[in-house]
């Protein structure tokens, strides 16, 4: 087993247990390390100690439950393996700068985010890994995509902004004509996406990424261009590539089809015992489920729009669009379309798909991003195509 994978293990041990305060010994042992040379390999992954890993997970996890629940701060204490209120409020304060009550307080009725609990963990190694990138500005970045095609960047257009990323570069951070930009979502490794309209500077990065010791990242191409060189340099440094296509809807009005027995509406609070038992039939996960819940609460994803079909009374097929503006582009984001197996199936998810578009249409917001992929999910590209969408960019996830 490679180093990367019993570092992911050693990762994921410390994530499962949260409450106990973890010796490096206790996690060498459950990774299969030697005590000697695993503290060494997890900073060299990671760029924190594991015990140092530990504290930050309880933290930022402690956060989260802060902004979540209503828990006491003595019960979150707890939780988190710390003795006492005050040696938990003492750890968090060091951590974030302020008390937890305080945190509590200056995030209550806010949404929740990733980046603000994290802190960067996975980006300031990164970036310590790369003294040759300059950091640059958000809006720079966003002037670049609006200019070149706000259409093929519209999904990056909203992620920066709302994921509050940091940019990077090779080139100069004032006249910003390629960049990188990352997003941390407490994960030991970044989400990194390569904003770049020309072939040779796109090289230089892929460089870059080949310093990594599990190269990954993603980039939008256009949907004919043909990079040779490019994809020559991938397949030499044994990357695969998952292709998905983002796709717009580029009508202007859509016909609602109508079945029998069968209604599509927006879903509210009241209909979260048939979210639960859409759930219990196989339809979504959990994660989807608390989302729904969130958003409902007010806390979490206020541009989130739930929607159902319901036929005789049961939810047999549920989307959670969201919409977004930035500047002046309106971004509905169509996403994930989950369905109940049956006879209904295929009659649901264009319903879902034609009535998801019309309140896109309506909002004034002509981006029906899908990242749809070659195959017959429900958000295959022939299903897209059927409903009236066409590509507008190739989005390309490289990885070893």
């Amino acid at each position: 087993m490679e180093n990367k994978n019993l570092i992911d293990k050693a990762i994921g041990f410390i994530q499962n247990n949260p409450k106990d305060n973890l010796s490096l010994q206790s996690i060498a042992t459950n990774a299969g390390f030697s005590l000697n040379y695993f503290d060494a390999i997890f900073r060299q992954h990671t760029g924190y100690s594991p015990v140092e890993y530990s504290r930050i997970y309880k933290l930022t996890r402690s956060a989260l439950d802060l902004r979540r629940t209503q828990k006491t701060i003595l019960e979150i204490a707890l939780d988190y393996g710390y003795a006492s209120p005050e040696s938990f409020t003492r750890a968090f304060k060091n951590f974030y700068s302020i008390s937890p009550s305080e945190y509590r307080e200056k995030y209550a009725g806010t949404a929740i985010s990733w980046h603000d609990l994290s802190g960067k963990i996975s980006i300031s190694h990164f970036r310590r890994s790369f003294p040759e990138l300059k950091a640059s500005d958000i809006d720079l970045a966003l002037d670049f995509c609006f200019t070149h095609n706000p259409l093929k960047y519209a999904e990056d257009i909203v992620e920066m902004t709302v994921a509050e990323c940091e940019v990077l570069t090779l080139g100069d951070p004032e006249a910003l004509e390629h960049f990188i930009y990352l997003s941390d979502y407490n994960s030991v490794e970044p989400s990194v996406m390569l904003i770049c309209e020309n072939e040779q500077d796109a090289l230089l990065y892929l460089k870059l990424f080949a310093k990594l010791p599990t190269p990954r990242f993603s980039m939008r191409r256009s949907v004919d261009s043909e990079w040779e060189q490019f994809d020559a340099e991938i397949a030499r440094l044994g990357l695969t590539c998952r292709y998905g296509y983002d796709m717009i809807y580029s009508g202007d009005t859509v016909t609602v089809p109508e079945y029998e027995g069968m209604h599509a509406r927006l879903l509210t609070a009241k209909d979260m015992p048939s979210i639960k038992a859409f759930k219990q039939n196989g339809g979504c996960a959990d994660c989807h489920v608390r989302a729904i819940q969130i958003c409902f609460d007010g806390t979490g994803n206020i541009g989130m729009q739930p929607m159902g079909i319901f036929e005789g009374g049961e939810l047999i097929c549920l989307a959670m669009p969201a919409l977004d503006q930035i500047r002046e582009l309106r971004k509905y984001d169509i996403g994930a379309i989950f369905t109940l197996e049956g006879e209904s199936e295929q009659k649901a998810i264009d319903l879902m798909w034609k009535y998801a578009i019309e309140h896109c249409l309506k909002a004034n917001a002509t981006i029906g991003n899908s990242n749809a992929d070659e195959d017959d999910s429900p958000l295959g590209v022939e299903i897209c195509q059927r409903v009236g969408l066409i590509k507008v960019a190739k989005n390309c996830g490289y990885r070893k």
